[in-house]
């Protein structure tokens, strides 16, 4: 298996019947959270823009996959699904670590587009249709980035913040219609997206994590169960740090 699994799954089938749709789910994050969903009884929509490796992640998993640029209105628009029960908005990246003042105007919109405009348009396209139904899970993966101030990557970070905001605003708009709205904030995670990055820059984030090593993709795919699960029935609003202790 190319995800890595938690210790233990809890509760099997407790999304059994459910249906969930997970965005960036060709590796990394995205994949460990499908899986997860997907071991506990969900049936899960991984969507990705990588047409191939999303497919052959889903075919791992036992899932369905569709090829979906979340970047894009249209492409939200003809995505088909008539209801939706848990909704996760993981797709994003960091395009660049440029200071403010190097950075270009052409990097700072494609950061926001991928990582908060796709968020927004997510969110969307999923509460129209959990208000027709009364009930909804959406689940937005930010990072502690969109928290405390960092040297560089001054647009991913923006970005970030705001899904956190725009996860609250959410929730306070629509809890009165049974719908929670939260938001889970990794710090460094191992996925093949860490393995681009500088040493030195790994490194210097490694050295504001108190537990002293990174996460793993499942440990963000266990707190998105959770808040996912009956078990957070009372949490909305919420940013839950998934971080080694870097935002204590």
């Amino acid at each position: 298996m190319r995800w890595t699994s938690p210790p233990s799954i809890g509760v099997p089938e407790r999304f059994s019947g459910q249906r969930a749709i997970v965005t960036g789910s060709a590796q990394g994050i995205g994949q460990a959270i499908a899986a997860r969903l997907v071991a506990e009884g969900a049936g899960v929509l991984a969507v990705d823009v990588n047409a191939e490796a999303g497919a052959a992640t889903a075919k791992e998993l036992g899932c369905r996959f569709r090829r979906l640029d979340v970047t894009s209105e249209a492409e939200w628009t003809a995505l088909g699904e008539d209801e939706v029960d848990v909704l996760v908005n993981n797709a994003g990246g960091l395009i660049s670590s440029a200071l403010l003042h190097e950075h270009d105007l052409e990097t700072w919109r494609a950061t926001l587009e991928l990582n908060l405009t796709s968020v927004f348009l997510g969110m969307r396209w999923g509460l129209r249709r959990m208000i027709a139904r009364g009930r909804g899970v959406v689940i937005n993966v930010a990072s502690v980035s969109g928290v405390v101030g960092q040297v560089d990557a001054p647009a991913y970070q923006a970005a970030k913040a705001g899904v956190t905001l725009l996860t609250r605003n959410a929730a306070v708009a629509y809890g009165a219609r049974g719908i929670r709205i939260n938001t889970v904030s990794p710090s460094i995670v191992t996925t093949p997206a860490l393995s681009r990055e500088p040493p030195e820059r790994l490194e210097a984030f490694l050295s504001r994590v108190p537990l002293g090593h990174a996460g793993l993709p499942a440990d963000v795919a266990a707190a998105v169960a959770y808040l996912a699960s009956d078990d957070a029935r009372y949490v909305s609003g919420a940013n839950l740090p998934v971080d080694g202790g870097y935002l204590a």
